[in-house]
């Protein structure tokens, strides 16, 4: 009886154990430098097309930007090479109550890479910035606050007590974000009922955790899911090419495969970079675009001839244009404020310089690095300007207009 009462008394305790083991040695695993969450799910009875379209439905309304998550968005659709990537933003809530919220917002890439008969969702680059509304909050990578090393004890057995909790949602969101992935291939799979159903094997699902299974009905055919299809698949048929060496984590894509809003992505702030290794210096930028000029997919940005990176972008025949997550908000902020004539604004920042293949400069922190050639340049002077609000709000401005043909694309 005594033995009994004693294991009802340690029961919840054992539960407890069980069930934050998870969260234990190995569970955050690192690849290439980098906390990668990676999880495949097979499903035969479905073709490459059927599995794309499934989870491009399921990421158009998975990573809807708002006002509140303005990150959010689909920066990749290519149905040819059955790949989607996405940037993601939400909350994470370690607790709640009527007086306090504790929580933290989240960021990281999340790519699908699709073949007939499977599907591997993969989440990486995860960024924190945790208690925002105080003085500005403070911001992390996941490779230096959630893995084994710094988001556990020494003996590995608990959470650390500070930064454990970091770890304990971000385990509990990756895992709620693969079961909404396995939920979307069964939902989404066309269903068609034949005269004699024929019983198909159970699909499952590989990750670095665990398997699991998922539903998909046996009737299952290989009839395409009905989803818009954006004009920006039918662009994305070139194919990827791999990173050049010194450029770990980025892939090279064609020009006309850069994604997102283009007013947005030139709005939201961006680095050009001009030099190279022997002298290059960054300047934050937010006027700018993409175009068509002699036939060539180019960019466009503008220069003050009263900066430094002027002189060094006059000297030079290549540039880079590098746009970034808002976990490096800060960085930019930096780069802008600071001049590369008073002192070394790259370590300032904290940003890691990067070589192109043909010798530019750029950071390995960006998601997506742009390298151009000069086709053109034109000094924009005040008589320039025809728009009467715009030479009142800028009444002496002048500026270097860069046209630069897009040469090379990468993005992560």
């Amino acid at each position: 009886m005594k033995k009994i009462l004693f294991i009802l008394c340690m029961l919840p305790t054992l539960l407890w154990a069980q069930d934050d083991a998870k969260y234990l040695a190995g569970a955050v695993p690192v690849e290439d430098g980098y906390v990668t969450f990676r999880q495949t799910f097979k499903a035969p009875s479905l073709s490459q097309q059927d599995l794309y379209r499934a989870m491009l439905l399921w990421a158009t309304q998975k990573f809807q930007p708002s006002e509140t998550f303005a990150q959010n968005r689909l920066i990749t659709e290519n149905e040819a090479d059955g790949e989607l990537g996405a940037i993601g933003e939400e909350y994470l809530v370690f607790s709640s109550s009527l007086l306090s919220l504790d929580r933290t917002r989240i960021y990281y890439q999340c790519r699908v890479k699709c073949l007939p008969g499977e599907c591997t969702v993969e989440l990486s680059h995860i960024r924190y910035w945790y208690d925002e509304a105080r003085d500005g909050g403070v911001r992390y990578k996941a490779e230096e606050i959630i893995t084994d090393e710094y988001g556990l004890n020494k003996k590995k057995n608990k959470l650390a007590r500070v930064v454990g909790k970091f770890r304990e949602k971000t385990i509990d969101f990756k895992d709620q974000l693969f079961k909404e992935v396995e939920a979307a291939i069964g939902k989404n799979a066309v269903q068609a009922a034949p005269a004699t159903p024929a019983p198909a094997p159970k699909p499952t699902v590989t990750t670095n955790d665990k398997v699991v299974t998922v539903d998909i009905p046996a009737t299952t055919t290989t009839a395409a899911v009905a989803v818009p299809v954006t004009a920006a698949v039918a662009a994305t048929s070139a194919q990827t090419a791999p990173a050049a060496k010194g450029m770990e984590g980025f892939r090279q894509i064609a020009p006309d495969q850069i994604p997102g809003n283009a007013v947005k992505l030139i709005s939201d702030a961006f680095i050009i970079t001009a030099g190279n290794d022997e002298l290059f210096n960054p300047m934050a930028a937010g006027w700018g675009g993409f175009g068509n000029l002699f036939n060539r997919p180019v960019a466009f940005c503008f220069i003050d001839p009263a900066r430094y990176t002027y002189g060094i972008m006059q000297k030079g025949d290549t540039y880079t244009l590098s746009f970034y997550t808002p976990a490096y908000q800060e960085a930019i902020q930096y780069v802008g404020t600071h001049s590369g004539r008073d002192g070394d604004k790259v370590a300032g920042s904290k940003l890691t310089p990067i070589t192109t293949p043909s010798g530019s400069k750029a950071f390995a922190e960006a998601w997506l690095v742009i390298e151009c050639k000069k086709i053109a340049t034109q000094l924009l002077t005040p008589s320039s300007v025809t728009d009467p609000a715009v030479k009142a709000q800028y009444p002496n401005k002048q500026t270097e207009l860069f046209v630069g043909e897009i040469i090379g694309a990468w993005m992560k």
